[in-house]
């Protein structure tokens, strides 16, 4: 009966922090990533054997801007190892940083589609 009350105050707890965590609204938040000149950042993409998949225009929040910049993204992807970076660089062309970079890209539609939609 101990080991009952316990389990059902963790599992009140854990639903109630979990479900003020969603009730949320989303917010920026900072996240370390690995940022340096142009020339230093496209030495670790082409280290990785990294292939231009796609690129477009997007937003970054920093702690060094009140609002969130412009900056161009980029998304690199090793065909053969299957490693990937998600990378971007400011207006200027001259410093980017490494947001993001991992292994085992896939595309699985059915994986993308329960990530975007739980309930589906």
């Amino acid at each position: 009966m101990r080991y009952f009350a316990a389990i059902a105050a963790i599992t009140f707890l854990s639903g109630g922090v979990a479900s003020s965590v969603l009730a949320q609204e989303p917010e920026w938040v900072g996240k370390p990533v690995q940022c340096a000149s142009i020339d230093e950042i496209s030495k670790m993409v082409e280290g990785r054997g990294l292939q231009l998949t796609f690129a477009g225009t997007g937003f970054s929040k920093s702690v060094n801007f009140p609002d969130p910049i412009p900056v161009y993204v980029f998304l690199g992807i090793n065909p053969d190892t299957k490693d990937w970076a998600i990378t971007e660089v400011n207006q200027a062309g001259d410093e980017g940083c490494m947001v993001e970079y991992g292994t085992g890209f896939s595309i699985d539609g059915n994986t993308m589609k329960n990530l975007v939609d739980p309930s589906s």
